[in-house]
């Protein structure tokens, strides 16, 4: 059995939007795995369940998740935009190995509200209650800011796949400094493992300026720029590429852990 790699999905998302990735993480012999954020399948009542969640459930389902696996090794953890910060998140919670963040959403203290990401935020910011309903990106916005790039057979497979989403979570990602949960506060002290932050130049979901703030928090942090990609790099055409290039990163770690490793210590599903 391979090193055990998890993946987070995004915003809107759901496992099925990882299975490039995870087909390429097991050609290179690792252990996948991709849990499903709380009413994040497409079913009926989906948008009503997931309405008012908050990122701590999010953040305690793949964290009981992971427990529940009893991994005898720490596991990779790979977040996808929101699935980034949810990994953020558990990193500083768990045993982790290494963590991967593609395009992702960023913990208290960053300013995500920039005028890139206000072009598809305001209509759903502006909301009565937004913060206690579900919401959807219209194909419009999709296509345009989601999976812009991509060819326009696969965008609409993709658009007719997403799946509603929490307007708690979106109100506890851009205004973090209301939220008295603080759902998306992480101690980048506590994030101990090597960190590697991806951003894209055309993404407006988690713009370029934002995601360098995100790896300047960790000082174990490997920062990489593709400059022609949109948010959507779990599945386009340099995607192979980037999981190479992942790949050639974790490996040294991995050795390097496996010469030390110790038995993992047991681990609070309460805290």
């Amino acid at each position: 059995m391979g090193i055990p790699v998890v993946f987070i999905h995004g915003m809107w998302c759901n496992p099925t939007h990882l299975t490039r990735l995870d087909e390429l993480f097991r050609a290179r012999t690792y252990d996948t795995h991709r849990p499903a954020l709380p009413h994040h399948t497409r079913e009926p009542g989906q948008a009503e369940a997931v309405g008012a969640l908050s990122l701590n459930e999010y953040v305690q389902s793949v964290k009981d998740y992971i427990t529940a696996q009893g991994f005898t090794h720490p596991p990779v953890l790979v977040g996808h935009s929101m699935g980034g910060l949810v990994a953020q998140r558990l990193a500083a919670q768990l045993p982790t190995a290494a963590l991967v963040l593609l395009t992702p959403a960023s913990p208290a203290g960053i300013n995500a509200i920039r005028p890139r990401v206000m072009l598809w935020s305001l209509p759903l910011l502006s909301r009565p209650a937004f913060w206690k309903r579900p919401h959807q990106l219209s194909a419009e916005q999709a296509r345009r800011y989601a999976v812009n790039g991509l060819h326009v057979t696969q965008q609409e497979k993709i658009i007719n796949s997403l799946v509603y989403e929490s307007g708690r979570v979106l109100s506890e990602i851009a205004f973090w400094w209301a939220d008295r949960g603080k759902a998306t506060r992480v101690d980048p002290a506590k994030v101990q493992c090597p960190v590697y932050v991806l951003s894209a130049g055309r993404d407006s979901l988690t713009p370029t300026a934002v995601v360098k703030k995100v790896a300047a928090r960790y000082r174990n942090a490997t920062y990489r720029h593709w400059p022609e990609r949109s948010h959507w790099v779990i599945d386009d055409i340099d995607t192979e590429d980037m999981v190479h290039e992942i790949d050639g990163w974790l490996r040294p770690i991995l050795q390097r852990l496996n010469r030390v490793h110790m038995p993992l210590p047991k681990v609070d599903r309460a805290s």
